[in-house]
């Protein structure tokens, strides 16, 4: 397992103070996302991984980054996203989720969807585009049903439309969603059946392997 803070979390806070400044046609989303995918490459250098089964699990913030890294890393070999996303195109202020200015503005992840505010549907991209891009790889994504800055209808329609595409590739099973009756959090349960899916995954690919 290789955990790392995030840009701007943890042992990294202060790289938000000046990021804009010094990179301003930049995105923290997209300095993210670009973590993990030189996270990536470290890992498949050792050794002892098995560059074949690489998968992201991710939480909350961790979770959306884990969606937009695997769309576009096809060495990334599955992933969970918890908490990880509501769509953008009908995220609007009016739904209580806090819309795309949430992103764009109070968490200064990608500034220019703060343009789309009010235009939410010409968003250029949603999450279901994302796991379509995912998709023959394994994922499963978490939606608790009553986190307050997501739309868990919105999610399973995401869900549904991306199910379309794996179907496709005769792998419709490996597109997963389970809405746990809970908030936004990562409980115990929720990271014990995350991790199992994992097990599963590794287990799985390994007997196939053979």
């Amino acid at each position: 397992v290789l955990a790392f803070d995030q840009t701007g979390f943890g042992s990294r806070m202060d790289e938000t103070r000046s990021f804009y400044d010094r990179y301003p046609q930049w995105s923290r989303m997209g300095r993210m996302v670009q973590d993990v995918s030189a996270a990536i490459d470290v890992l498949q250098a050792e050794p002892q991984v098995d560059p074949r089964h690489i998968y992201l699990f991710g939480y909350g913030l961790g979770g959306d980054v884990a969606l937009h890294a695997a769309a576009l890393d096809p060495d990334i070999d599955g992933l969970v996203s918890i908490a990880g996303f509501t769509p953008m195109r009908s995220d609007f202020a009016s739904v209580g989720s806090g819309g795309l200015a949430m992103r764009s503005k109070f968490c200064n992840l990608n500034p220019r969807l703060g343009l789309l505010v009010g235009r939410e549907a010409q968003t250029p991209y949603d999450y279901h585009e994302l796991l379509a891009a995912i998709a023959p790889r394994p994922a499963l994504v978490v939606s608790p049903k009553f986190a307050r800055n997501a739309n868990p209808r919105d999610i399973r329609a995401a869900v549904d439309a991306a199910q379309d595409v794996y179907s496709l590739h005769n792998a419709k099973e490996r597109l997963r969603l389970v809405e746990p009756a809970d908030y936004a959090r990562l409980s115990a349960t929720m990271q014990d059946d995350a991790i199992a899916w994992l097990h599963h995954l590794a287990h799985a690919s390994s007997s196939d392997d053979n």
